[in-house]
């Protein structure tokens, strides 16, 4: 498709208490990072032909658990795909199954990438995406497989997180310079949970931005106080899919925009 902004497009979409991005590169390139929890797929849908989509370049689920793959079973159904990445660590569960039935049923190409010194996956040669974590580890906390995305187009990024927690991003800090993760727009990890987005993560990552996506009145709390403090104190723009719907950014290559 062709591009109609000159920029890269990050689209925050609002799936209740789920993930689910999409990406437009400069060129019209396109990208989905996450399904949502399953019901997510009408959301996703309209979205997706509002802007004449036809077809994804690349899908990536951050990680196993249904709330963000649930929609993407229907997306794999509906609509041809180039590529699939998601990290490699199994998850026994029925959503899983059904994602593994409908890739083996499309035309899709599978990779399961780990994160290493430049784990890039191709999509646009105008933008870098990096994977930053997982590792080739035993994690206890599921949450942990997630993949750590930086996506980059000029001096412009963002951060994709998952649902990381606080041990995933001390070992991806670790196993990679700080300045890997320095982005303008942080998706923040697990939905605003207090178990993630730490002092150090914020001060390597320096986000002017942050997006939550998270569902209205989840019975997790979503997002945490002290998250959100910690995100008030360094004085970053928040927005919320509870409360803003979703959330539309472009990256210029120098500068970030929201579009509402």
């Amino acid at each position: 498709m062709p591009a109609t902004d000159a920029g890269l497009l990050v689209s925050f979409l609002d799936v209740g208490q789920g993930d689910s991005i999409f990406l437009r590169s400069p060129s019209g390139k396109t990208m989905l990072v996450d399904g949502g929890p399953e019901g997510s797929f009408p959301v996703i849908d309209q979205y997706l032909t509002s802007l004449g989509v036809v077809g994804l370049d690349a899908v990536i689920a951050s990680h196993l658990h249904a709330d963000h793959i649930g929609g993407l079973i229907c997306v794999v159904d509906t609509y041809p795909i180039g590529d699939v990445y998601y990290p490699p660590f199994d998850a026994e569960s029925e959503t899983y199954f059904r994602l593994l039935d409908a890739l083996k049923e499309s035309q899709a190409t599978v990779h399961q990438p780990l994160a290493g010194v430049d784990t890039l996956i191709p999509w646009d040669d105008q933008v870098e995406v990096r994977i930053l974590s997982p590792y080739d580890t035993v994690y206890k906390d599921f949450n942990d497989t997630s993949y750590i995305i930086r996506i980059s187009y000029g001096n412009t990024a963002v951060l994709l997180t998952g649902d990381a927690t606080e041990l995933a991003e001390k070992l991806a800090l670790k196993a990679q310079p700080n300045h890997l993760f320095r982005a303008d727009v942080l998706k923040v990890a697990h939905h605003g949970s207090s178990d993630a987005t730490f002092e150090k993560f914020l001060d390597a990552v320096s986000p002017a931005i942050a997006v939550i996506s998270v569902g209205k009145n989840n019975d997790y709390g979503h997002p945490n106080d002290s998250l959100l403090d910690r995100l008030s104190e360094r004085g970053i723009t928040v927005y919320r899919t509870d409360q803003d719907g979703t959330v539309t950014l472009l990256l210029d290559g120098t500068s970030v925009t929201v579009i509402k």
